[in-house]
């Protein structure tokens, strides 16, 4: 696999390498790995949000709204 990046983003990672005393690759999978999981957890919430939709579990918004006043009011006591 290979990409282009910024030469200022580059730097970056050298910079980071030189001072964790590890090479740009094991940076560049810990941070790919981190951003695939983010962005499947992501994914995954919103699939699970639109079967909540599908199977009619949904909350009036104005009941939400009406919730989160409470909540602010509760606060200010």
């Amino acid at each position: 696999m290979s990409f282009r990046v910024e030469e200022g983003l580059v730097e970056m990672l050298d910079q980071l390498a030189l001072a964790t005393d590890r090479d740009r690759q094991y940076h560049l999978k810990r941070a790919l790995s981190r951003y695939v999981e983010a962005e499947a957890w992501h994914l995954k919430a919103i699939d699970e949000g639109l079967a909540d939709i599908d199977a009619g579990k949904t909350i009036n918004l104005e009941t939400v709204k009406a919730k989160w006043v409470a909540r602010a009011a509760n606060r200010v006591k």
